[in-house]
């Protein structure tokens, strides 16, 4: 069972009612809210070409929570991306907590707020859930320089959105819209992801070999299990390392403390069955893209927002599973130990 843990989110409040200047380096070892730079791309296309002429850059901040244990050596780190409700308290009273406990630092990001957004669950199109991966990616890059995180241990995780985010920074083609080197995440940990029937794929020009562990809810009529699972199995026959684990009778947000409840307006994309297989090349177009059930072509972005306009609907199911959210607490933590 995962104990609770309410006093995190509020001692930051109290704490951090002012924040300091971006910071680049941490190499000083501070902890607590952190701002850094970043990015707000217009969509995953120009994203990934790195064409900045519509990219705005952007002071996002995080909160930088180390194990309460004191430790000698160095320990691993879990960057989080919040889902399309935005930084909410399980992020702190359940993942913090329990990943500090088991010797993980945890750096939660706020994408939103720093943007100027609350949520985006009625309304998707405020801000391309790349601008979350940015963050992310540049969040990997500033973690690399504290002196008590293991740089070759940071990974990345998020629910929902946050699951899309932490699933696409897991290739190459994106990790390298933002970082020149060779940093890149030790596991990716996509928890309930978006984006399974809309699939935008990095996969053709990926060489990363690092594990991926994705987390489903079995009743989740938001982003479907089966549909997930049949995009990993693809996946995984053109060798990426991914593994899957569904939780029965788990719906969205299982992790959450919502009681069952119906989003009647929730953006929901159950219904498309499209892909877009993504090139950084500069003036590469949409790239190739069909509907991958008829297996009929997707001509230009024109076709590809009509195509996506049309399959997108609202309603999904948001439900506390608490016998699924512990059980997703300690696959976690056993992931991030045994990498």
């Amino acid at each position: 069972m995962v104990k609770k843990f309410f006093s995190a989110a509020a001692l930051l409040l109290a704490t951090h009612c002012t924040v300091a200047a971006p910071l680049a380096d941490l190499s000083s070892g501070p902890t607590g809210r952190i701002e850094f730079e970043s990015i707000t791309p217009p969509d995953r296309w120009q994203f990934v070409r790195k064409n900045l002429t519509n990219t705005k850059t952007v002071t996002v901040y995080g909160d930088l929570l180390m194990p309460r244990s004191p430790s000698d050596g160095k320990v691993p780190a879990v960057i989080i991306s919040h889902d399309s409700g935005g930084v909410t308290p399980k992020l702190h009273d359940v993942w913090a907590s329990a990943l500090n406990d088991a010797g993980i630092a945890v750096f939660i990001i706020d994408s939103f707020k720093p943007r100027g957004i609350d949520s985006t669950t009625d309304h998707q199109g405020q801000v391309d859930v790349s601008a979350n991966t940015a963050d992310a990616l540049f969040a990997l890059k500033l973690l690399a320089t504290h002196p008590r995180i293991d740089k070759h241990r940071i990974f990345h995780m998020g629910g929902s959105r946050g699951g899309t985010s932490a699933f696409e920074s897991y290739f190459d083609m994106v990790r390298k819209a933002v970082i020149n080197d060779n940093l890149k995440f030790a596991g990716n940990i996509p928890v309930y992801q978006g984006n399974c029937n809309t699939r935008f794929r990095y996969d053709r020009s990926n060489s990363n070999k690092a594990p991926m562990l994705a987390l489903l809810g079995g009743a989740d009529d938001g982003t479907p299990a089966d549909a997930c699972i049949a995009y990993y199995t693809e996946l995984r026959n053109a060798g990426v390392n991914v593994t899957w684990k569904v939780y029965p009778g788990a719906y969205h947000n299982f992790d959450g403390s919502n009681k069952y409840q119906y989003l009647s307006q929730g953006v929901t994309a159950k219904n498309c069955t499209i892909e877009v297989f993504m090139t950084d090349r500069q003036g590469g177009g949409l790239g190739e893209a069909r509907d991958y059930k008829t297996g009929a072509a997707i001509n230009g972005f024109a076709e590809w927002h009509k195509a996506f306009n049309a399959c997108n609907s609202r309603g999904f199911t948001v439900a506390a599973n608490p016998a699924a959210r512990d059980q997703a607490v300690k696959d976690v933590i056993a992931f991030v130990k045994a990498n």
